[in-house]
C-alpha cells in the first residue's frame, strides 16, 4: 500500500533547552535526518511532508536535502499546535492513509514504518504502541484516585498511520487539541489498530535523550 508521509517537525522543544532538539546533533547528523532517512528507505513512500516552524523552513529544508534527497518531500509551514501541523501536512499529501511520524523519534525504521502501515490497511488506522511495564495510578489534587489494569494499557509511539479525510472529518467537529492521531480519529467513533512498537522508537524530549538514543545507535551498528 502506498502512503504519504507527515514528519512533524514544529514544535518549540521547551522542555529540551535553548537548542532546537530536532537540529542537535545525533551521532553525526541532525535528529530530524534520522527520521527522514528511515521514511526515504520505506517501501512504498510516496512523498514525504515535512511541518516546521516558519523561522526553520530553510534550515530544515537544507536538512532535507542532505539526508533524504531520493524521496519526493515538501517543507511546510506548520501551527502553534500540533494538530495545526499535522492539518496543515495532510492536506500536503494525496494519499489514502498517511503516515504521521514526531520528527523527534529519530530511531523510527523502515520495519515498524511497514508494520504501522499493514496493520492498518481496511481500518481508520493504526499506531505504534508498545506495553507499559510500569504500575500506573490516577492521581487527583496528589491522591491515588485510580488503579487502571496493567495490561490493558499500552505506551503510544509514532508512527501512526490513519485514513487521511477520516483525521480531516474528525479534526472539524471540533478546534480541541489532541495529543495523537489515535485520540483525533476517536471523535468519530472510530476504532484503530495497534501495530507492535518498539522499546527503541524513544522521544528525545531532554538533552540527556540523546546520549541514549546515540547508545541505541551504536548498539545497531549506526
Amino acid at each position: 500500500m502506498k502512503v504519504d508521509a507527515v514528519i512533524v517537525a514544529a514544535g518549540s522543544s521547551t522542555r529540551f533547552g535553548a537548542q532546537d532538539k530536532l537540529l542537535a546533533d545525533l551521532a553525526g547528523r541532525p535528529v530530524l535526518a534520522w527520521s527522514l532517512a528511515a521514511f526515504e528507505a520505506s517501501v512504498g513512500l510516496g512523498c514525504v511532508a515535512i511541518v516546521t516552524a516558519r523561522e526553520r523552513v530553510a534550515e530544515v529544508t537544507r536538512v532535507a536535502e542532505e539526508w533524504c534527497p531520493k524521496a519526493r518531500f515538501r517543507v511546510i509551514e506548520g501551527g502553534a499546535r500540533r494538530r495545526d501541523s499535522v492539518e496543515a501536512g495532510l492536506r500536503a499529501c494525496s494519499t489514502r492513509y498517511v503516515a504521521i511520524h514526531d520528527g523527534a523519534r529519530p530511531l523510527v525504521t523502515p520495519d515498524l514504518i511497514a508494520r504501522c502501515v499493514a496493520a492498518a490497511e481496511g481500518k481508520p488506522g493504526a499506531i505504534a504502541a508498545v506495553p507499559v511495564t510500569d504500575t500506573i495510578k490516577e492521581v487527583r489534587a496528589g491522591v491515588v484516585t485510580g488503579h487502571p489494569e496493567r495490561s490493558m494499557l499500552y505506551a503510544a509511539q509514532t508512527p501512526q498511520v490513519v485514513l487521511r479525510q477520516a483525521w480531516l472529518d474528525a479534526a472539524a467537529m471540533s478546534d480541541n487539541d489532541e495529543t495523537d492521531d489515535a485520540a483525533m480519529l476517536a471523535r468519530l467513533g472510530l476504532d484503530v489498530g495497534i501495530a507492535a512498537g518498539d522499546p527503541e522508537n524513544i522521544k528525545i524530549t531532554r538533552p540527556s535523550d540523546l546520549e541514549v538514543a546515540a547508545a541505541i545507535l551504536r548498539s545497531r551498528g549506526q
